[in-house]
């Protein structure tokens, strides 16, 4: 059975460091193994479709095809279309209305602990919001990225994120359907 993945690079191509051309992005991707590969944008997001799998193991081959061809050091996380989709469907802050410019969706390498999750204030980052999903912060920010007073996710709840902006989210939920 065929699955479709959608890769989150993080880090690419944001500042000088960590450039890949999706051009090159893609051939590795093939060269892998994976078919149907596309990219968006040109900050290392990528739809392909695999075997299914576990989505670790898709993250681990990747990263280190990554390593090996480009000499970096990337997080790579997956998510299948059918879970992309689900992030879509959940987001509390869509449901209340909240403006698309003003979302994002941090998404984890794991789910954090209840522990961890409880250590967060979630009136501290006032006025950003923050509500925990599966594997997924959904993120408010009114006043932009630059000035949000909202934690280091990865530091706080010991896990690897990276963050997309919420239209960026649903473009490739609707390019992995």
């Amino acid at each position: 059975m065929t699955t479709t993945w959608v890769a989150l690079l993080r880090g690419i191509n944001v500042g000088r460091n960590k450039r890949i051309a999706m051009s090159d992005l893609r051939g590795l991707l093939q060269s892998l193994g994976y078919t149907d590969v596309r990219t968006h944008l040109q900050s290392g997001n990528a739809i392909f479709s695999a075997p299914r799998r576990k989505p670790d193991a898709i993250e681990q081959e990747v990263s280190s095809g990554i390593k090996q061809v480009f000499g970096m050091e990337v997080d790579v996380l997956v998510r299948s279309a059918a879970e992309l989709a689900a992030v879509v469907e959940a987001n509390p802050f869509v449901a209340r209305g909240a403006k698309a410019n003003d979302l994002h969706a941090t998404f984890l390498s794991a789910a954090p602990s209840p522990a961890k999750i409880a250590t967060v204030d979630p009136d501290a980052g006032a006025p950003d919001e923050f509500a925990i999903g599966t594997r997924v912060i959904y993120v408010r920010l009114p006043n932009g990225v630059t000035g949000s007073r909202l934690p280091n996710w990865e530091r706080v709840f010991g896990v690897r994120a990276t963050t997309r902006n919420w239209n960026t989210t649903t473009r490739l939920r609707d390019l992995a359907l």
